[in-house]
């Protein structure tokens, strides 16, 4: 989150010096050439003029450097997965400890290319290569002296027909990721900056939960699916996911709006409302990424990349339709055509797990749970304080309400009996912490 925010940041911060630095010249250039001109235009024309130039002109190279960080982003994804490698030989410490040297070196690096040397967003650019260039020389030295390097043709191809849909499917992602905003720019760049906002914090579901479930699912999945009655779990542990993103989704709806009426103006105020649509459609993301995995179980990864690629398609469409074609809505096309997009591609996953291997997740205690969310969502909108920190404490309230009724109403007693001693081995791990001084066993 931290050097999420930094980027955005950063961003932004470049983008306003490009434009100081081009108004600067189209005010030489304006002096020098066109003395005439100047006469015969008046001053706030020639300068809205020079205004609109600049801004555009501006927001190019902006987008420009932001497309310099896809490659680092990309290299960052290569060490993770160079990272669950340790993860499923169980070194899970190690991995936490490289990931928190990872974040301070990372943050220790903007401090000094941005802060110190001012190199502004080529400071991030600078820091990200280094230490991803550095970590992933780290985890390769250590994968390579574990596994050796050796060349096997049979499993290069296995890893080729295997993983080529997925990266198919990973440029599908991509387009409904990102294809929203391309839509959004030919009508309001002013929408680009505050659809994203919103966006980016829906999109902590994903990073909270999402991510940190896959991380430690997607190297142990296929372990449970050689057990007999595998079915059965993938439901179990598949319901505790759609609890807990239900969860995360209520909350980042409940204090994020908040948080966003704290540290944003009131042309900002749209976020608040497309908020929950935006958490929704990625509940629906991560609910189909969890049926997408069933689907890599003795099928193949053709079925996945043909199902991202039929969303990436559908979701274009619903672009044009919903942004900029005939309906026209806008900024709220583009919330619904991501969240339409992750519903369509949650039940298309579903059913297809279903029919492949009789993986019988239930409705509608999802449907309950989903209505619940609903009504403390609308209750908490309808009930809304005017001081900001009043609002704080009847948000934490509606949270704890969420938290109660949830519990009764989607929990089963065997999942109730699994919280509380979840819990109960939490409380005494620490107290063997605190005696100790080593982390005890949950």
């Amino acid at each position: 989150m931290l050097v999420l925010h930094q980027s955005l940041a950063l961003y932004r911060l470049h983008q306003r010096k490009i434009a100081r630095q081009i108004h600067a010249e189209q005010n030489l250039f304006f002096d020098k050439r066109h003395d005439r001109d100047e006469k015969r235009i008046p001053g706030g024309a020639r300068h809205r003029q020079v205004e609109q130039e600049v801004v555009v002109r501006a927001d190019l190279l902006g987008f420009a450097d932001a497309f310099q960080l896809i490659p680092c982003m990309l290299d960052r994804g290569n060490i993770v997965g160079v990272g669950l490698q340790r993860g499923m030989l169980g070194r899970a410490r190690f991995f936490l400890l490289f990931s928190m040297v990872s974040l301070g070196a990372t943050v220790a690096a903007n401090i000094w290319f941005i802060g110190a040397l001012h190199w502004g967003v080529w400071g991030f650019v600078s820091s990200k290569l280094i230490v991803t260039g550095i970590g992933s020389l780290v985890l390769l030295a250590a994968a390579f002296r574990e596994v050796g390097l050796t060349w096997a043709r049979t499993h290069a191809r296995a890893m080729a027909v295997f993983g080529g849909p997925l990266v198919l499917s990973s440029i599908g992602y991509y387009a409904i990721h990102f294809s929203d905003r391309l839509f959004l720019a030919h009508i309001s760049k002013a929408d680009v900056g505050i659809y994203s906002m919103a966006y980016n914090f829906a999109f902590l579901l994903s990073v909270l939960v999402g991510d940190s479930f896959n991380k430690s699912w997607t190297v142990s999945f296929y372990s449970y699916a050689g057990s007999p009655g595998w079915q059965e779990k993938f439901v179990h542990i598949g319901s505790w996911l759609f609890y807990v993103l239900a969860a995360a989704a209520v909350a980042i709806s409940l204090l994020g709006r908040d948080m966003l009426i704290v540290l944003l103006p009131a042309s900002y105020i749209p976020p608040l409302l497309m908020l929950p649509v935006l958490l929704l459609g990625y509940f629906f993301r991560e609910i189909g990424d969890f049926f997408r995995n069933i689907l890599l179980i003795g099928i193949g990864s053709g079925l996945v990349g043909r199902i991202a690629l039929a969303g990436a398609a559908v979701n274009l469409v619903l672009n044009y339709l919903l942004i900029s074609g005939p309906l026209g809505m806008g900024i709220w096309g583009a919330v619904a055509a991501t969240t339409l997009t992750w519903g369509l591609y949650s039940i298309v996953c579903w059913v297809a797990a279903w029919r492949a291997h009789a993986v019988k997740f239930s409705f509608w205690p999802l449907a309950r749970l989903a209505a619940f969310s609903t009504a403390i969502l609308a209750a908490q909108a309808l009930l809304r304080t005017g001081h900001p920190y009043t609002q704080l404490l009847a948000d934490l309230g509606w949270l704890a309400a969420f938290a109660g009724g949830s519990a009764a109403i989607y929990l089963t007693a065997d999942h109730r009996r699994e919280a509380i001693a979840l819990a109960r081995g939490a409380i005494e791990a620490g107290r063997h912490w605190r005696r100790t001084g080593a982390p005890g066993e949950l």
